[in-house]
């Protein structure tokens, strides 16, 4: 079924009488609808969309697909506050008592909508709008299978909040994730967030949303962890909204072998507000992904930084851009950006392109630096002159590369998830 062919009542309807959805919502979804059919497929640099299918299927039912094995491991271990979609259909949601009794609520979206309603429709698309793009405009319109994140006031969690989005062969729908994190004044936490296929994916679009406000002195930690497999375009977008004296930090991750576009981006409206961005992209087979980290200053004497690192094999693409923007009044603003990739083998390519655009003359740092290259055979050589192979002296290089940014996720059944994922993709 051909979505440009479709009217907006079918999918919306269905929504929002299974759900029972307040009437703003089906407004909303509508008019996000509108603007999906409206905006054309675009154009980025390097990555042409205009001959990716836009294919959205049918709106999901309650039956799904089995969970792919060494996933379903990784929810076994998962402990704590635990969502998790299948297909569209919530099969797990948990939050202990004590959290729920200092106020947090950790649910799906659907659910939010029903018991905190009024706090649903004061966050949900204040991120990120529907007429950004036509990907954001079909997640506004067609979004299931979110979840909700509200932290009241000066509440500090120790235990990571967890997301778990499965896509999986038997899927008969676009994956439509949307997440919306809230942090009051003083709150802090951690967020992970996975959006995970099989071995294969379904020929469906994919376009997940991740909306962060981040009030003034709020600490938010982010991990994005994903494996996203060919056949459909995933879209990702990810955008912090970071209040006065708040921090919010991202750790980004794809060991997938798909097509991605990927936005991670931080708004730091708040005097004082500070992200960083740590991104890293393991590409093999004919991967393609477009990873774009941004950072917006508005706020006097904010700070970020962007550190993106790629390794590549066989004829994997990658194209990561580093965007900063530091507005007129943004005075004292600092940021710099590192971006290095590492070709492995094969025909594998790799674009590095720094952005810096600058609006205001008093800032106090603002830099770039980006590398594409082999691995340097004088350092393969010392390890051999060691008595060490040549295979493993190049393993032990790439682990050293990219160990910073694995170590940055703080979770450590999802570390060791997204470790045993880079090796089999090392070993292959």
């Amino acid at each position: 079924m051909a979505e440009q062919t479709t009217t907006v009542s079918h999918f919306v309807r269905d929504l929002t009488q299974r759900f029972s959805e307040p009437d703003w919502l089906k407004t909303a979804r509508e008019a996000a609808w509108t603007h999906f059919e409206s905006l054309p497929s675009p154009r980025l640099e390097k990555s042409d969309l205009t001959r990716r299918s836009w294919e959205v299927g049918t709106v999901p039912s309650a039956q799904h697909g089995a969970v792919p094995a060494d996933v379903q491991s990784l929810l076994d271990a998962m402990t704590g506050p635990v969502v998790c979609v299948v297909d569209g259909s919530v099969v797990r949601s948990e939050l202990p008592a004590a959290l729920t009794a200092e106020g947090v609520v950790f649910t799906d979206l659907h659910t939010a909508l029903q018991h905190h309603g009024a706090l649903v429709e004061k966050y949900l698309g204040s991120v990120v709008a529907a007429d950004e793009n036509k990907w954001t405009a079909l997640n506004a319109a067609l979004w299931h299978g979110g979840v909700f994140l509200y932290v009241p006031r000066n509440v500090q969690v120790d235990t990571a909040f967890q997301f778990v989005s499965i896509q999986t062969e038997a899927s008969q729908g676009a994956a439509l994730p949307r997440a919306l994190v809230v942090g009051e004044e003083g709150s802090a936490f951690s967020f992970v967030e996975m959006q995970l296929n099989g071995e294969t994916a379904p020929a469906f679009l994919h376009s997940a949303v991740t909306e962060i406000v981040a009030a003034a002195g709020a600490n938010i930690q982010v991990m994005s962890v994903n494996r996203l497999r060919k056949g459909p375009t995933h879209f990702l977008t990810s955008r912090a909204k970071v209040g006065k004296d708040a921090v919010v930090n991202w750790v980004f991750g794809d060991v997938g072998d798909g097509y991605s576009v990927a936005l991670v981006e931080s708004v730091l409206e708040g005097d004082g507000s500070r992200s960083l961005t740590q991104g890293l992209g393991v590409g093999f087979g004919r991967q393609h992904m477009d990873l774009t980290a941004s950072m917006v200053h508005g706020g006097r004497y904010s700070e970020s930084d962007i550190r993106l690192q790629g390794v590549l094999r066989e004829r994997a693409n990658s194209i990561f851009r580093s965007s900063t923007h530091i507005l007129r009044g943004a005075v004292g603003a600092g940021s710099e950006q590192h971006d290095r990739m590492l070709m492995i083998e094969g025909t594998a390519r790799a674009d590095a392109i720094p952005m810096l655009l600058i609006d205001e003359n008093d800032v106090q740092r603002c830099g770039h630096a980006a590398s594409v290259g082999k691995i340097d055979a004088q350092q393969i050589y010392y390890l051999m002159s060691r008595g060490i192979p040549e295979g493993e002296a190049m393993r032990m290089i790439i682990w050293g590369y990219l160990r910073p940014t694995v170590e940055a996720v703080s979770v450590p059944h999802v570390r060791a998830w997204l470790e045993g994922q880079i090796e089999r993709k090392l070993t292959v």
